[in-house]
């Protein structure tokens, strides 16, 4: 059955058939589905929001990516295991924060605690599954993308604090300043996993859109460039 989410229209399979639509998905470990996000894009002339879903497991993800018709996903999870306790990509992903500013904890290593090591298995599974379906996938990292796109480090903290007050704050404002660039509608980011499946997603856009925008951490592993924030 399918999980209605927090959609607020249906899905519009029969219209812009000739629009290009993505996805972004905030993964979460197969026994907390759901804190798993998935916002779907679609561009014509300006990116809108078109599906916003929580709480799916990979059958159904499969299942609404491909009904929708989704070129490219953008996923939030490590979709390789390292060699050792960090991937040569994480690394350099820690230094691209610090250098923005940023924490280097906001990233960890994909088998750092038995929660990551189930999220890393999650993702490379759900990775095979919708390349199998012809549906190519990248890894991202929203936070940090996020840092990039407002150059704000007060927002890339907060929308994530422990403390309410703030992490609603944070939330609006992150809101305030995506509907500039993406028709989100009457949908409402609930949590930050909404937020990092909606930035996921406009990673997705920017890799076919604007390239130009993005930062190559390693193959198929991109975030927003420095350069690359809302103007």
């Amino acid at each position: 059955m399918r999980n209605p989410g927090n959609s607020k229209r249906p899905a519009e399979t029969g219209k812009n058939k000739s629009a290009l639509r993505v996805a972004g998905i905030d993964l979460s470990g197969p026994k907390n589905l759901r804190n798993t996000s998935v916002a779907v894009l679609e561009y014509r002339r300006a990116p809108r929001l078109l599906e916003l879903q929580k709480g799916l497991n990979d059958n159904q993800i499969l299942e609404l990516l491909r009904k929708l018709k989704v070129r490219i996903v953008s996923i939030d999870a490590p979709l390789s295991l390292p060699a050792e306790v960090w991937r040569p990509e994480d690394l350099y992903l820690r230094e691209v924060l610090k250098n923005r500013g940023g924490s280097p904890r906001y990233v960890m290593a994909p088998t750092a605690t038995f929660q990551m090591r189930s999220l890393t298995e999650r993702g490379i599974k759900l990775k095979n599954l919708l390349e199998m379906n012809l549906i190519k996938v990248i890894e991202t990292h929203p936070r940090a993308s996020l840092l990039s796109l407002t150059m704000d480090i007060d927002l890339a903290r907060n929308y994530k604090n422990r403390d309410r007050k703030k992490r609603k704050r944070a939330r609006d404002r992150i809101m305030e300043l995506l509907r500039k660039h993406i028709d989100i509608g009457n949908f409402v980011l609930c949590d930050d996993h909404d937020v990092d499946a909606l930035i996921c997603a406009y990673v997705s856009f920017l890799l076919t859109c604007s390239p130009e925008r993005l930062l190559k951490i390693s193959e198929g592993f991109y975030v927003v460039a420095p350069e690359g924030t809302f103007s």
